[in-house]
């Protein structure tokens, strides 16, 4: 049995608009659990919980939680700017307009 239904058509747009943040976010992420206070309190906590639960990386964990959670502000910053001056979120984003996801007409 095959699946007829058509596949959507996704405007370009829509890949600049998620890769541009999720390159930002994860160089930011990054910076902020390795630079900062942020990186030292995960550190600690890695090695506090070292203990409690053996064979489980935390620090990676939080790393990947800190890049996420920086990701999804940097996103949603870059987006409520847009609201009130479209130019900044054209170059906080890669792209002011809005993706368009079309299906393709049915057989």
């Amino acid at each position: 049995m095959s699946n007829t239904t058509p596949l959507p058509t996704i405007d370009p747009t829509a890949y600049i608009r998620t890769f541009v943040p999720l390159a930002v976010g994860a160089l930011l992420g990054w910076l902020v659990t390795t630079y900062t206070a942020v990186g030292s309190l995960i550190a600690w906590l890695d090695t506090a919980l070292a203990t409690l639960m053996p064979g489980v990386n935390l620090l990676e964990l939080l790393q990947i939680a800190a890049v996420a959670l920086v990701t999804a502000a940097y996103y949603w910053g870059a987006r409520q700017l847009g609201r009130k001056w479209p130019a900044v979120e054209r170059w906080l984003l890669g792209s002011a307009a809005t993706p368009t996801y079309t299906l393709p007409p049915a057989r």
